[in-house]
């Protein structure tokens, strides 16, 4: 630095750090993204298959379907556990409890 302020070399590499910097945050906010919503797909099976077990205790339902936040969660219950499956993300997931 001279008396007049940041050379252009020293402006580059502020510049080139700081664009390395975002290059590799962008990817790691995406997949941290894509992490809670499959937190939030799981958490929202697990609360279908705790109502499919209370209407199957209380109106001996066997199976129905609950649509939260535009995904429809299959319930089935079948020999003491309650099984849950969706289509999030173009994929089929299925939790068993």
């Amino acid at each position: 630095m001279n008396e007049q302020g940041f050379s252009f070399v020293e402006a580059l590499l502020a510049v080139v750090i700081l664009f390395f910097l975002s290059m590799s945050l962008v990817p790691l906010t995406y997949h941290m993204k894509q992490q809670l919503e499959e937190q939030k797909w799981q958490a929202h099976a697990a609360e279908v298959a705790f109502n499919g077990a209370l209407l199957q205790q209380r109106y001996g339902e066997w199976s129905g379907v609950q649509e939260i936040e535009g995904v429809s969660y299959f319930w089935n219950f079948d020999s003491g556990s309650v099984c849950v499956t969706y289509d999030a993300d173009l994929e089929e997931h299925e939790l068993c409890v």
